[in-house]
């Protein structure tokens, strides 16, 4: 009888240390596995915070780009390159060759014009 209880603490401490070894073995695949993820989703997080860092970026060239938009100056000069207008008074004046105008003074320019004018 001596001899069946000490197999019976035998296998028992055998089948203990086989379990321990598999539960250990199974701890350090999980590890292994959580640890990909967490280098898998840290690489996401940089990409999208770099993602976000150019979003920032456009949007505050957006937001310079409306203001600058918004602004009469801006309209107005539009509406004068693009589509011709011109204030009330202005003369508008179009060159075919705006090199014949480099030998002249700008006093000379001036005077050019106000006999235009006149």
């Amino acid at each position: 009888m001596a001899r069946v209880d000490r197999d019976r603490r035998y296998f028992s401490w055998v089948f203990m240390g086989i379990l321990v070894a598999l539960l250990l073995l199974a701890f350090f695949f999980a590890m292994r596995w959580v640890n990909r993820d967490i280098r898998e989703l840290q690489s996401r997080e940089n990409a999208l915070r770099l993602s976000m860092t150019q979003m920032d970026m456009e949007r505050t060239s957006l937001e310079l780009e409306l203001a600058r938009v918004g602004s009469d100056g801006h309209v107005e000069n539009e509406a004068r390159e693009h589509y011709g207008f011109i204030r009330s008074g202005e003369i508008v004046f179009a060159f075919s060759d705006p090199d014949a105008l480099k030998g002249y003074t700008e006093e000379e320019c001036q005077i050019i014009m106000d006999e235009m004018r006149d």
